[in-house]
């Protein structure tokens, strides 16, 4: 792709000094008409951008060189976009009302929530439940979280209080069994190979804590336990009851599942009439995703300014900043669908590619992070993308306060503000994007993830990378059970490893 000739011409464009200049970008009366987008419940600004109509042109046809379109019908159609496990990505096909799998997926999600929320499920203790605990990390904790508690408060068909477990920590724990009824709570265990380290040891740790309460007495009629899994026979030797286990597809990637039944945390905190809302939200995006030219595509625009300032301008990092509480988590789940998709060396053949994919990911509440990390957005040497949500709901004047902060800042990075003294004033011309929701509807934060999604996707086809996998993530923890088995067989000295490796490892060991 780096030698195709729309790269070459991106290059030479981002080279130019006025396409850095947001004053004489904005000389041009239609900037803001051009560059302002909206589809159904979502309003894209990307005027505050060092952005202009010819470098938006160039980066289209960039993306028709790359074959975009047939990436996503091939995606859409089923066919092998994970190419290295030899799979689809089959997560749209969960919120398509039309296809069979969208029925298969809700109704064993529907019926288990119903069986649960009616007391028909038992508890180990023979109790009705009331809490679950959904023990899971990465793409089994970060998406069903931040959708919880986007849409706790619209919670109308369900009584369940959902807590999460991810961390290997006993302090995180012990805290959680402080804070649960534990003779009313359902323990999740949520791992797509039913293998995940971390997930693993929590769930046995747990299992070790209710054998030691009073009154537990699991058998395949009551259980304290349930599984989502893409691997059935897994959860059924840890001795889950076959009716408690959800099972999806492996087709489906992790970071990707959250519309799967690993959304099952989803459905008892907000019910299915909301889940299913979600999953149309989704949809309506899927379908704007596929029909839409590029220069009026969400998805594929806002993945296009990503790349033009990672490959053309050289910026690293992107953060995303929610200005609502609500959407806390939201950060966290880009953080990881970006980095563990496109955080790659390698091409979809193998070969390593020579120039950057994904950038550094971070951010937080938006006006939490005014009193943390902004003093560097504005003073700060560096320049990098930020977007900026906001959620368009008038119910106090606190939530308009927050959208009003929201435009002040991409208004104050933008036009920036000189002084005398020149240790108060900021340089100005920082670039943003701004991403307006019409509320927070279940509707609504469907489009909202369903468009990061294909953002991402975005960028890996054009980027010619597999956003599907992730080997990078199991190199750690392998070395880290590797420690563990030598310390405990008293073998450390036959590992390979470096003195500050060994040192650390004894400081560790004699303490």
């Amino acid at each position: 792709m780096r030698n195709n000739p729309v790269w070459q011409q991106l290059n030479e464009l981002a080279q130019q000094a006025e396409r850095r200049d947001l004053a004489k970008l904005w000389q041009n009366p239609n900037r803001q008409q051009s560059l302002v987008f909206e589809f159904e419940d979502l309003y894209l600004d990307l005027s505050k951008n060092w952005l202009d109509d010819q470098a938006l042109t160039a980066l289209c046809q960039l993306a028709e060189a790359a074959e975009l379109k047939t990436a996503i019908d091939n995606m859409f159609n089923g066919e092998i976009v994970n190419t290295t496990d030899q799979l689809p990505a089959t997560h749209t096909e969960l919120r398509n009302p039309q296809h069979p799998n969208y029925l298969r997926n809700t109704e064993s999600l529907f019926s288990l929530a119903d069986q649960v929320t009616n007391g028909e499920v038992k508890t180990a203790f023979g109790k009705q439940v009331k809490q679950l605990v959904n023990i899971g990390i990465g793409g089994s904790y970060l998406g069903p979280r931040l959708v919880v508690e986007a849409l706790t408060e619209l919670q109308s068909e369900s009584r369940i209080s959902i807590y999460f477990a991810a961390s290997v920590d006993d302090s995180l724990i012990n805290q959680l069994f402080k804070s649960i009824d534990i003779e009313h709570c359902l323990f999740c265990i949520s791992s797509k190979s039913f293998s995940t380290v971390e997930t693993l040891m929590n769930a046995r740790a747990i299992q070790a804590k209710l054998k030691n309460i009073k009154g537990y007495q699991p058998d395949q009629q009551q259980s304290s336990l349930m599984a989502i899994t893409a691997n059935t026979s897994r959860a059924l030797e840890a001795g889950i009851p076959e009716h408690m286990i959800l099972p999806f597809d492996p087709s489906i990637g992790g970071r990707f599942s959250l519309w799967s039944a690993i959304g099952f945390p989803i459905v008892l905190a907000a019910g299915k009439t909301q889940f299913k809302a979600l999953l149309e939200g989704a949809h309506l995006m899927d379908q704007h995703y596929q029909q839409q030219p590029f220069d009026k595509n969400l998805p594929v625009l806002m993945a296009l300014v990503s790349i033009w300032y990672r490959n053309f301008i050289g910026l690293s990092a992107y953060s995303c900043l929610p200005y609502d509480a609500r959407l806390r988590s939201l950060p966290k789940w880009l953080q990881q669908l970006m980095m563990e998709s496109t955080g790659k060396m390698h091409s979809t053949a193998g070969e390593i590619i020579d120039y950057p994919t994904s950038p550094w990911v971070f951010g937080d509440h938006g006006q939490l992070s005014q009193h943390a990390f902004f003093q560097a957005f504005h003073q700060g040497v560096d320049a990098l993308p930020l977007d900026f949500i906001g959620v368009l709901e008038h119910n106090s004047p606190s939530q308009d306060f927050l959208l009003f902060n929201l435009i002040a800042q991409g208004a104050a990075l933008m036009q920036g503000k000189e002084e005398d003294h020149s240790m108060k004033g900021c340089p100005g011309n920082k670039p943003s994007t701004t991403l307006l929701m019409k509320n927070m509807s279940a509707k609504s934060v469907g489009q909202l993830l369903a468009l990061y999604e294909h953002m991402i996707y975005t960028q890996s086809v054009i980027w010619n990378i597999n956003c599907f996998d992730q080997p990078g993530v199991e190199l750690g923890k392998t070395i880290a059970k590797d420690i563990q088995a030598h310390v405990e067989n008293n073998t450390l000295n036959q590992m390979a490893l470096d003195p500050s490796t060994l040192a650390l490892i004894q400081k560790v060991t004699e303490t």
